[in-house]
């Protein structure tokens, strides 16, 4: 007979916390950076009267891509301590 364990169940209302392992916790950082960075690109263009592309906020799927790989144990490319 098949071992079946039984699955870990999620605990309500957990906040995200910040992963331990480097890969995870660097993703992290690159994709905060990058929406940072493009949100303040985007605020300097319009500040300087520059049209913006119809869809210029599909350009944080990217950096938002990079914190969920980091933030989401689905997406993790290491695998998290319990």
């Amino acid at each position: 007979m098949v071992d079946l364990k039984p699955a870990k169940k999620a605990k309500p209302g957990r906040l995200p916390a910040m992963p331990k392992r480097f890969i995870n916790r660097m993703l992290v950082y690159v994709g905060l950076f990058g929406i940072v960075f493009q949100l303040t690109a985007a605020l300097y263009a319009l500040w300087h009267g520059v049209q913006l592309q119809s869809f210029w906020f599909v350009t944080l799927l990217a950096p938002l891509l990079c914190v969920a790989s980091g933030m989401l144990p689905a997406l993790q490319l290491q695998r998290e301590p319990d």
